[in-house]
């Protein structure tokens, strides 16, 4: 039986696990597995942590671009993947997103929209 001592509903062991790190610790998803694995977690624990890690966006990985490196989540990394396929100068667009809460979420990306909008009256 497994046994849930906290407000995220996570298992002791994966609860200890995350309690070692400083919080919102940002890594790839082979850093976290390796780091648990090493700790003892089995892997139903290993799976609720990726669970939790996706959700809390602390599941990361590396992509460089303007300069630098950035550590993305899955979904910010395909809203660039995105923004590269409509906007040419995809690099500021993607920097100006990132000034906002709405990064990561191409549903909410009304400058995208417009821009998918007018290249398909174009193509028309």
């Amino acid at each position: 039986m497994t046994n849930y001592i906290n407000i995220d509903e996570l298992d002791e062991l994966t609860h200890d696990f995350l309690s070692s790190f400083p919080s919102h610790t940002h890594r790839s998803w082979t850093e976290w597995q390796n780091e648990a694995e090493a700790y003892g977690l089995d892997e139903n624990q290993i799976a609720e942590l990726e669970k939790y890690l996706e959700k809390s966006k602390q599941l990361t990985s590396p992509m460089r671009f303007a300069g630098r490196q950035w550590w993305l989540t899955k979904q910010e990394i395909e809203h660039v993947k995105v923004l590269q396929q409509y906007f040419p100068n995809w690099e500021d667009e993607v920097l100006d997103r990132m000034q906002t809460r709405e990064f990561g979420y191409l549903n909410k990306d009304w400058r995208l929209k417009e821009r998918k909008q007018t290249k398909g009256l174009v193509k028309q």
